[in-house]
């Protein structure tokens, strides 16, 4: 057996409003996870049903 001798101490994991746009003009905002300044805007547009996939970099906020 082979142990890991890394540890995370501290996990930066938080949730962010972010907005977002589809093609069609809509224009919303969407609750995503946010984890070591990444998230995944995974949604679909209430207008035209296109599904949208955008990846964000969010900067802290001090």
């Amino acid at each position: 057996m082979v142990k890991s001798s890394k540890r995370i101490e501290e996990m930066d994991v938080h949730f962010e409003e972010v907005p977002y746009q589809c093609k069609c003009g809509y224009e919303g905002k969407e609750v995503i996870v946010v984890a070591n300044n990444v998230g995944i805007v995974d949604t679909r547009c209430k207008d035209c049903g296109r599904r949208i996939i955008q990846f964000k970099i969010i900067e802290k906020k001090n």
